[in-house]
């Protein structure tokens, strides 16, 4: 657990990352399917051993059918090793669990499935994950397994389970999300390779989750926005105060307060004009 005093919405708040690993993810779960209905957003972020399989031509020049194809042999060869989720309102407004408002928290999630010994990855992104301080020698031993966390995901309500649910949750907010939707589909798969075409894979997103934004896709129409998501949480003054970046929790709770930083600079602070760059997935649908 990580925790740094920073801006709540009633004060001064400190935010916390709360580390979920196998021991207790049945506890964390239940905390999470208690808030669905109050916390109708969910901004996330996932960490995984870089790519395999890259192209020498820019994304941009790839129809969208090979974008997938490249993606997909990327996620169905490798597994995720941390999922990030930070759960607010309308108004920003972060779970406090008891606390008074005191305390802002934010949930990370560490998997088993990815053994830096024995499975594929890019050596330089697992050299970059480690040195943020993610510990590899601890997930094979402690992680939670990927089939379990599914289970409970899809019991909380944050995604649908069938074609006649829907989420509780309204929207789902990533930045340049186009891997972080393909591993979070393939653990709800339960592990199966993911669809064959972008077509499916599109029916899937707008299945499990739902309304879904895309910080990477929007911010294109946000004069002097540019480059990832730490450039552009600088250039809009969010801090990072809760962990350290390429830490899933981390991430997600920058990606949280970037999007209301951009909702409330470049679209009057109004979802419904939001709303309007919805369903649009960086890296596949648009580069």
């Amino acid at each position: 657990m990580s925790s740094q005093r920073g801006g709540g919405g009633g004060g001064r708040q400190y935010l916390v990352v709360r580390s979920v690993w196998a021991w207790n993810l049945e506890y964390e779960f239940s905390i999470i399917a208690s808030l669905v209905d109050r916390f109708s957003y969910v901004a996330f972020d996932t960490e995984f051993p870089g790519f395999l399989y890259r192209t020498r031509r820019p994304h941009r020049l790839l129809p969208p059918s090979l974008r997938y194809a490249l993606l997909k042999a990327n996620v169905d060869k490798m597994e995720l090793v941390q999922l990030g989720l930070t759960l607010f309102d309308a108004f920003g407004g972060l779970p406090d669990i008891g606390t008074g408002g005191r305390v802002g928290f934010v949930w990370e999630f560490n998997f088993r499935e990815f053994d830096v010994r024995r499975d594929l990855h890019a050596p330089d992104s697992v050299d970059l994950l480690r040195s943020s301080g993610i510990d590899f020698d601890r997930l094979p031993l402690y992680g939670i397994d990927s089939g379990q966390f599914a289970a409970h995901l899809y019991r909380s309500g944050l995604v649908a389970h069938c074609r006649f649910c829907r989420p509780h949750s309204t929207r789902w907010i990533a930045f340049h999300s186009c891997y972080d939707f393909a591993y979070l589909i393939k653990v709800l798969g339960f592990g199966r390779p993911l669809p064959d075409t972008l077509e499916e894979f599109l029916g899937l997103v707008n299945l499990l989750f739902g309304e879904t934004v895309d910080l990477k896709h929007i911010m294109r129409g946000c004069k002097g926005l540019s480059g990832g998501l730490e450039r552009v949480a600088s250039t809009l003054g969010v801090p990072r105060q809760a962990g350290k970046s390429h830490q899933a929790g981390s991430d997600s709770l920058v990606t949280c307060q970037v999007y209301l930083k951009m909702k409330r600079r470049f679209f009057d602070d109004q979802d419904a004009k939001v709303a309007c760059h919805r369903g649009i997935i960086y890296g596949l649908q648009a580069c």
